[in-house]
């Protein structure tokens, strides 16, 4: 007898690929090994045009059973060697190695005629995207904007039908290649901002930066090739590296005040790695003549994964080396005031979105400030901004305005 009812895990074994994530993730891949390649990489998007009818017709078990009938479609419409999954509510997003622009357009139609010949319960229309290139430092998120941006504007004039995506994305200064060749030339460099303190106004210390210089002397900010070291697990050899250098900068052009680092990822996967790494890091800091006080390690949210108690653990081994500890862009995204109070950080620095309300900065720096915590305000880029500051309690300011980072 059949099931009456199809489960969402039903639907997604029944995929290929068990969830977006891991449909992304094998994309970007594919794109950093056909960038080395120089060769084509071609992409399907798929999508139903009428689902949200379909759901509100049949109801959302017979709406995931033609999602699930679609796979199957996909399943032995493809090569075992291909790659698909779903990507986004009613849609999937299949992936061809080695096949060209012809090679794909050929599948896209294949998949499509078996759509319109098979008995579903309703008629089920779909709106197909097709693009083939060759990447040169392409994002996977970037590449599927694109394409769904072409589904969207088939769909206005009536969708139903296939795209051929011509029209190719600007090519990133920085790609996965420059990348590469950047750690293996060892081009990755310390960039040094002054933090200064506003009551005597001396500078407090530098925070470091990460840069990438390339050969003609063009120095590169790290948010232009941080996301390809995240996704290809390269960040902490960069990071190693950076830090590394930073402290023989620090030691041998006798630099002021303290050095502020961002937590190096090995510090994020504290619970999973154990105490060797902070060990590490301290021995490394030693060696080069440093006091650990004159190191402040900056924690963002944003980074951490753990639980706040692994958090709080984490923290309390680093400072037990002598580390200052400071939690870095307070105000957005995952900060948190619990996590703030638990961790008891030496100084709190203050995201710019503060700068954009006066009333809002003074009554956050009030409230800091009550906890015993040094404030620093960060991007900082006029005299007005400056002066807001100044009037608002702040202890110390980083900022364009006073100082750019310096590749020294």
């Amino acid at each position: 007898m059949a099931r009456k009812n199809l489960s969402f895990l039903e639907l997604y074994q029944g995929t290929l690929v068990s969830n977006k994530g891991c449909l992304l993730e094998y994309m970007q891949k594919l794109i950093y090994l056909y960038e080395r390649r120089g060769e084509v990489l071609s992409l399907i998007l798929l999508d139903v045009d009428n689902m949200k009818q379909i759901n509100k017709e049949l109801g959302y078990d017979q709406g995931n059973r033609v999602l699930f009938q679609i796979s199957e479609i996909i399943r032995i419409s493809i090569r075992r060697s291909d790659i698909a999954g779903k990507y986004k509510g009613s849609s999937f997003l299949i992936l061809l190695p080695n096949a060209d622009a012809e090679g794909v357009e050929k599948v896209a139609r294949r998949i499509r005629n078996r759509i319109k010949a098979f008995p579903f319960r309703v008629d089920i229309r779909v709106t197909i995207s097709v693009y083939s290139f060759v990447p040169q430092g392409d994002r996977a998120e970037e590449i599927l904007d694109l394409m769904e941006t072409h589904v969207a504007s088939k769909k206005m004039s009536g969708g139903d039908g296939l795209v051929i995506v011509g029209d190719r994305l600007e090519k990133r200064t920085v790609n996965h290649k420059v990348v590469i060749e950047a750690l293996e030339k060892r081009a990755v460099r310390p960039a040094f901002q002054p933090i200064y303190n506003l009551q005597d106004k001396r500078v407090e210390g530098y925070e470091v930066l990460m840069r990438l210089v390339k050969e003609d002397g063009t120095v590169v900010p790290a948010g232009c090739f941080i996301e390809d070291l995240l996704k290809t697990s390269l960040i902490e050899p960069f990071e190693e590296m950076v830090i590394q250098e930073a402290f023989y900068k620090f030691k041998s052009l006798g630099l002021e005040g303290r050095l502020f680092i961002n937590f190096p990822y090995s510090f994020v996967n504290f619970m999973a790695k154990g105490k060797l790494k902070v060990l590490d890091f301290y021995k490394e800091v030693v060696s080069h003549g440093i006091e650990p006080s004159s190191i402040v390690l900056e924690l963002s949210e944003g980074k951490i994964t753990a639980s706040t108690e692994d958090l709080v653990e984490m923290v309390e081994e680093v400072r037990s080396y002598g580390f200052g500890i400071a939690v870095d862009d307070f105000g957005v995204e995952y900060s948190s005031i619990e996590r703030l109070i638990k961790t008891n950080p030496d100084i709190v620095k203050l995201d710019g979105f503060f700068l954009r309300d006066g009333y809002v900065l003074r009554w956050v720096i009030k409230g800091l400030k009550m906890l015993n915590l040094k404030i620093v305000a960060e991007q900082v880029e006029t005299e007005e901004e400056l002066e807001l500051i100044k009037a608002s309690g702040a202890d110390m300011v980083q900022g364009f305005y006073l100082g750019k980072p310096q590749v020294l």
